[in-house]
């Protein structure tokens, strides 16, 4: 079942840096703003959360339509209702729920903007994760009696719940006061992902038609983010549960029908409960850091090349056959990860790496573990004409960086990589700010001046 989701953290992220497939983009945000170069949630675009400023999910986002023009928006409108009459919906029923929707140039604001400057990994987070932060979630999780009924049923840790819970609204401090409906009317009648909006629009309908949920409820973030898990319209009506048993999935204002609805999609997503997320690693000295994110082995065969557990303990009997994943989000300078399978249903909400490793790190402090052993390094962000010119250099060089637009995924992360092994340096596929500057100068560009 593929997971189609949205999150507020993603939403709200600045420009993040990336995974594996692409994902959307922001709101306001209320702590970090995204990491460099990760993708916003994974389903289109995004929302408002607690950490960062743009969104993410599971899936890449809705390849371009043709372009349909309408004169206005009211001709828009009336298309809209008959495309939801050949599904089944009221005309009347569907031209009350538009009653007084015009379009917010806002969203398309939103939708369309590139940040101009994305924080590295170590920056997000430092803002992301913090013990106050995961104190507030405990105190939440430990008051809340359903919580261990939701842990039994969907399998999914409390902690985790928690620091899933805290990224995308702050533990529902920020949910995003845009008018749903609103949003998703104007991206579909003059933006880039018409048919993607629409889609969402009828789930909307449903919902007011089906759920018991008022027309006044539906708020959330720009791009249709709802509810204190920023679930878009069609994952609310796929994924939400009732975690308080009162017979209504309210992820607006039940935390538990928000924490049951987090656990079902990362039990969907195939979370495994015995097993960890991902575990912080130490590296020896000479290290091949090109392995990071070209290399899966288990946890003995990295233990071969001299990678050890940063807190001295063992692998769990169900951990130890598993096919884990190197992952350096600072480079060779900070913190290293071995990514067991949870962290990739994780990204399954937003697929970010920086967005998992802070749900993830906000989850093990919630649940008592200590801090990192290695500490992120303190790094300058890069400016979007430095991530542009070092894909410009990169292609140029003839190296693969898909297209050239300031995102710095998994395809540039990878000709950074090749770049750095053909030159006999750390090939860690880490975009510094000082390698930046290098493919910069390589462009005919000036090299930025770190902020004071």
């Amino acid at each position: 079942m593929r997971l189609r989701y949205v999150s507020l953290f993603a939403l709200l992220s600045a420009c993040a840096t990336d995974t594996q497939s692409p994902a959307p983009v922001p709101h306001a945000p209320v702590a970090p703003p995204a990491a460099a170069g990760e993708p916003a949630p994974a389903q289109v675009p995004g929302a408002g959360s607690s950490a960062s400023s743009t969104p993410a999910a599971a899936e890449p986002a809705p390849a371009p339509v043709p372009t349909i023009s309408y004169s206005n928006f009211d001709q828009w409108k009336q298309n809209f209702i008959s495309k939801a009459a050949s599904r089944g919906f009221d005309p009347v029923f569907t031209s009350q729920v538009l009653e007084n929707v015009q379009p917010l140039q806002n969203v398309l604001s939103s939708d369309n903007q590139q940040p101009e400057f994305s924080k590295p990994a170590s920056s997000y987070m430092r803002q992301a994760v913090s013990p106050t932060r995961a104190a507030a979630a405990r105190t939440r999780l430990d008051a809340n009696f359903n919580v261990p009924v939701i842990v039994t049923k969907f399998g999914v840790p409390a902690h985790l719940l928690g620091g899933i819970w805290t990224m995308e609204s702050d533990l529902g401090r920020v949910q995003g006061n845009i008018d749903v409906i609103s949003a998703l009317a104007t991206l579909a009648y003059d933006g880039r992902r018409r048919v993607w909006a629409e889609d969402e629009l009828i789930a909307c309908l449903t919902i007011l038609r089906d759920h018991k949920i008022s027309r006044q409820t539906l708020k959330g973030s720009w791009a249709g983010a709802m509810g204190q898990t920023q679930f878009l319209p069609d994952n609310y009506l796929r994924l939400g549960a009732d975690g308080d048993n009162d017979g209504v999935v309210d992820i607006w204002k039940s935390d538990s029908d928000a924490l049951a609805s987090s656990a079902n999609l990362l039990s969907k997503a195939g979370w495994k409960p015995d097993q960890d997320w991902a575990v912080e690693v130490l590296l020896p000295a000479g290290f091949d850091y090109y392995l990071g994110e070209t290399a899966k082995k288990t946890p003995a065969e990295w233990a071969a090349l001299g990678v050890k557990r940063a807190d001295g303990g063992y692998w769990r009997a169900s951990e130890q056959a598993e096919a884990t994943t190197l992952l350096l989000p600072s480079g060779a300078k900070g913190p290293a990860f071995l990514a067991l399978p949870n962290h990739y249903a994780i990204r399954k909400y937003n697929n970010s790496t920086s967005y998992a490793l802070a749900v993830g790190l906000i989850a093990d402090l919630i649940a008592g573990k200590p801090a990192l052993t290695t500490p992120w390094p303190t790094e300058p962000p890069l400016s979007l004409e430095q991530r542009k010119k070092s894909q410009e250099a990169l292609k140029a060089a003839g190296y693969d960086i898909g297209t050239v637009d300031g995102v710095i995924g998994v395809k540039t992360r990878q000709a950074v990589r090749e770049w750095q092994k053909a030159r006999g340096e750390v090939a860690d596929g880490y975009l510094s700010f000082d390698l930046a500057n290098r493919f910069v100068v390589m462009q005919g560009g000036t090299p930025a001046t770190p902020p004071s």
